[in-house]
């Protein structure tokens, strides 16, 4: 047998009758051989007599001459029983033969294998890449929410930035007319940006009828609303009229928004501050 074949050994034994036993003491290995299968007996019954049949494949992976020893077969029958020895078989285990015709065989010719430069499509897959996520980039960035800054953001306090522009009005020369109406308009703004704030939304291009409507909504005092009415129309009249006023009606003004504001402060707006 060639090394690595399988050798298929077959054990047969015939019994007149039925009520026998078998023991096949078949040993854990055998030398130079591996087991492969070691199949069940099959037994097959024919007028009465019975046929036992085992069988066990073999394979070996050493050359040279070895032997399958003879195995112990035991029938046994009520209290009697008879041993019998299979035979032994000299297996020789060999490779294959060798090619001995000596026939040279022709050398193939060199192949030329065809290379596919990928280089370009690399580079256009990139370029794709580039502008597929670019162009999701600049979607996201186009749609997404815009964050809402505060109402007129500022570090300070409404009430501190009023203040601070309030005082910073007393450096204008109320002689002169020019100064005089930037003067009444900024008075106007810094207590309509001062309200605003305080209400939390813009009332800057308001009237000065809606900013005094609202004022008598949330605070119902007659005497904040007719100071402040007073300061305002005045600026209204600056602005429209071209009324230039004295230097003791703009510092009465000056006072008017100051009070009101400080008023306003006083009791609390209830809407928070921006």
């Amino acid at each position: 047998m060639l090394i690595g074949e399988r050798l298929q050994y077959e054990l047969l034994v015939n019994l007149p009758s039925p009520g026998y036993a078998i023991n096949f003491k078949f040993p854990d290995s055998v030398a130079h051989f591996e087991v492969i299968e070691n199949n069940n007996f099959d037994t097959i019954s024919s007028n009465g007599a019975l046929q036992v049949h085992k069988k066990i494949v073999f394979t070996s992976f050493d050359s040279g001459a070895w032997q399958i020893p003879a195995f112990e077969v035991l029938v046994e029958r009520n209290t009697q029983s008879q041993k019998f020895l299979t035979d032994s078989i000299l297996i020789n285990v060999g490779y294959s033969p060798a090619d001995s015709t000596g026939q040279l065989r022709d050398i193939k010719p060199v192949m030329e294998v065809s290379v596919t430069d990928y280089f370009w499509y690399y580079v256009a897959g990139g370029i794709l890449l580039a502008i597929i996520i670019g162009w999701l980039v600049y979607r996201y960035l186009k749609n997404r929410p815009k964050k809402t800054k505060p109402l007129f953001d500022s570090a300070l306090t409404p009430f501190d930035e009023a203040m601070n522009a309030l005082a910073a009005l007393k450096k204008y020369d109320l002689d002169d007319p020019v100064q005089v109406k930037e003067y009444h308009s900024l008075l106007a703004a810094i207590f309509k940006k001062y309200y605003s704030r305080k209400q939390g939304r813009d009332m800057l291009n308001k009237t000065t009828s809606d900013i005094l409507v609202s004022l008598k909504e949330h605070y119902e005092d007659a005497r904040l609303v007719s100071s402040l009415a007073e300061a305002l129309r005045c600026a209204d009249a600056v602005k429209f009229a071209k009324f230039i006023p004295g230097i003791s009606e703009s510092g009465q003004s000056h006072s008017q928004v100051k009070e009101s504001i400080e008023f306003i402060e006083k009791i609390q707006s209830p809407t928070k501050q921006s």
